[in-house]
């Protein structure tokens, strides 16, 4: 299975200065995929504009149908995919939102073709390509038009079962490796191990050993804390009682979030079919993001921390 036509076709949609949230709407229907609910929602703020944008595709025992098999939820962060006037062209940080469309793209083809997976797949995330950028070490960060905070809110869904947030995560001395890497689960304010069955994906879609971001604390903790984050990869946690792992596009120098010309489509390419593989295994109840034998072992005996952890964010 490969899903380098998706990626290259959606890194070309949205490499326009004028692309929108009804651009890649008509990008879906144009394909034909008449049974994928595609909404769309210009949300404003303070420093400009975002289209948000929601697909959700059906699985063969989805909740959408009345059946009972997990959903799978896939984020995809960022600020904006272009900082224009300030740069021209598309930014290191599109690679969130070009995963989740490929993915949509790649999820909704083997729907038509007769590969329908047995649960729901309900992919987030939102075009700019006018945002602002803002000040991070070692390098610049893109900022977003729209409140973290109201962007997170939208970007999970109570129906999904489990989250995957994909980020570029390149401006940092962190993690070092060109390609993808993902993140130990995060449910609930806890930093849980990293999912077995999640590490297994990751070599059978790489072929290489797993890389592993190591998050911290300060990591999970809300934007509105001011101390240093990685990125906002894991921020969707924040908002869901699901667990959440970070897939992170990574490079190995720093490069800023607002730079133009980085965009990796090997990478790319790699992360969006480890998406994809996922979205298999956990509607069909192979794959897990937690123990919840370990899990409930840990709140029996330390308790929950997600309010604590969550201090500081707009309800």
């Amino acid at each position: 299975m490969s899903t380098l036509k998706h990626v290259l076709e959606v890194i070309d949609l949205l490499d326009d200065p004028k692309v929108n949230g009804d651009a890649v709407r008509r990008f879906f229907t144009s394909r034909g995929f008449t049974d994928i609910k595609i909404d769309v929602e210009t949300i404003r703020g303070e420093k400009g504009s975002t289209d948000f944008i929601t697909i959700v595709i059906p699985g063969k025992e989805g909740k959408t149908l009345g059946g009972s098999s997990p959903t799978l939820g896939v984020v995809g962060r960022l600020g904006g995919i272009g900082a224009r006037p300030a740069y021209i062209g598309m930014v290191s940080d599109a690679d969130g939102a070009i995963v989740a469309l490929a993915t949509a793209y790649k999820i909704a083809e083997m729907r038509v073709r007769g590969d329908v997976l047995p649960g729901d797949v309900i992919i987030t995330t939102h075009i700019c390509p006018n945002a602002p950028t803002r000040p991070h070490k070692p390098v610049p960060m893109m900022d977003s038009p729209v409140n973290i905070f109201t962007l997170l809110k939208w970007e999970v869904r109570d129906e999904m079962d489990a989250v995957l947030s994909v980020d570029a995560t390149k401006a940092n001395w962190v993690i070092k490796h060109t390609g993808f890497a993902i993140t130990p689960t995060v449910k609930e304010g806890w930093i849980l191990r990293v999912s077995p069955d999640l590490t297994d994906i990751y070599v059978r879609v790489t072929g290489e050993p797993p890389v592993i971001v190591p998050i911290t604390m300060q990591d999970i903790l809300p934007y509105s804390t001011p101390v240093y984050h990685i990125n906002s990869m894991m921020q969707p946690w924040l908002y869901t009682k699901a667990p959440v792992v970070g897939v992170a596009i990574t490079a190995r120098m720093a490069l800023p979030g607002s730079g133009t010309g980085p965009t990796n489509f090997v990478a790319l390419e790699q992360a969006t079919r480890f998406v994809v593989e996922v979205a298999k295994d956990f509607t069909m109840g192979r794959a897990r993001f937690y123990d919840p034998q370990e899990w409930e072992t840990i709140i029996k005996m330390h308790g929950p921390v997600a309010d604590v952890l969550r201090k500081g964010i707009p309800e």
